[in-house]
């Protein structure tokens, strides 16, 4: 299996070592706020991460997550054909979601799946708001 690497470091000079932050979360809340650069491939869009989420919490957890790996895993091909189709062996992607859970561990697995030298932010976009608030 492959190993992904994380981060807490997001300082100017290690945010250069990647060729792309992706932040993998839904298009709303990439359109809130997100770190400066960053492109938006989201695994789960705004009316999917709705549904997944109300079955999550009205139904079942279980069927909610199997639900989620579907939507998502179709979403993620459909980047690996588009967004990411021209991305040569050693591209170095830095992936991201809300929390750093779910949706960018799923991203970052399939993409050191590939090859590619996946790393988290550890934390995801919180840890970021956190040290951005922190700065000021």
């Amino acid at each position: 299996m492959p190993r992904l690497a994380y981060t807490d470091d997001l300082s100017a000079e290690e945010l250069e070592r990647f060729d792309v932050i992706i932040d993998v979360r839904s298009p709303s809340e990439f359109a809130e706020d997100h770190l400066p650069g960053a492109i938006n491939l989201p695994v789960l869009d705004d009316a999917e991460r709705a549904r997944v989420g109300t079955h999550y919490t009205q139904v079942s957890a279980f069927e909610a997550r199997r639900m989620g790996a579907a939507l998502v895993s179709r979403n993620i091909a459909r980047h690996l054909e588009t967004a990411l189709a021209d991305r040569p062996r050693d591209f170095k992607p830095l992936i991201y979601c809300w929390r750093g859970g779910m949706r960018s561990q799923s991203m970052g697995l399939v993409l050191a799946s590939v090859g590619w030298k996946a790393t988290l932010i550890e934390g995801g976009y919180r840890t970021w708001r956190r040290k951005v608030v922190a700065a000021l």
